[in-house]
């Protein structure tokens, strides 16, 4: 199946908008958010500041508007405001990784917007020297550098 034929599947089943696949690379953040089932006000305004980044990118890029607030409001509703399906979760996340999923050089950026949302939040204080990062935070930032194929 082509990425094509991939975006009109998830569509179809997830109802989703063409404006949703511009804010692709959002979803490793929005995995990250959700690893321990919530939304914490620190992970939200770390991934807010990403969207924002990301509007402005993908303008530049376009040379022209290609997302609104609405889009961004309506997107960050159905996937930051209340957790989206794991199928919905995984089925993205396979296309963002994939090697044309992302541009190279941003790829970095949502790793490090990644690890800043794990280390937002920590749910119980005081913490091991190595437990400020949750287990399976630390094991999704591994297979996302791997799958990024981030060496540096």
């Amino acid at each position: 199946m082509n990425r094509q034929q991939q975006f009109e599947q998830l569509s179809t089943e997830f109802d989703l908008k063409p404006a949703d696949f511009y804010f692709l690379p959002l979803i490793p953040l929005i995995e990250m958010m959700w690893l321990d089932g919530e939304n914490r006000p620190g992970e939200l305004k770390i991934l807010y500041q990403f969207v924002l980044e990301h509007i402005a990118y993908m303008d530049q890029a376009a040379g022209t508007q290609v997302l609104s607030v609405e889009d961004a409001n309506d997107f960050l509703d159905r996937f930051a405001h209340q957790k989206p399906s794991q199928k919905l979760l995984t089925e993205l996340h396979n296309i963002v990784t994939q090697e044309e999923g992302v541009i190279a050089h941003r790829k970095m950026d949502i790793l490090e917007y990644c690890l800043d949302i794990s280390a937002a939040c920590v749910i119980q204080y005081p913490y091991g020297i190595r437990d400020r990062v949750q287990k399976n935070e630390k094991e999704f930032l591994i297979k996302l550098i791997a799958e990024f194929n981030i060496s540096e």
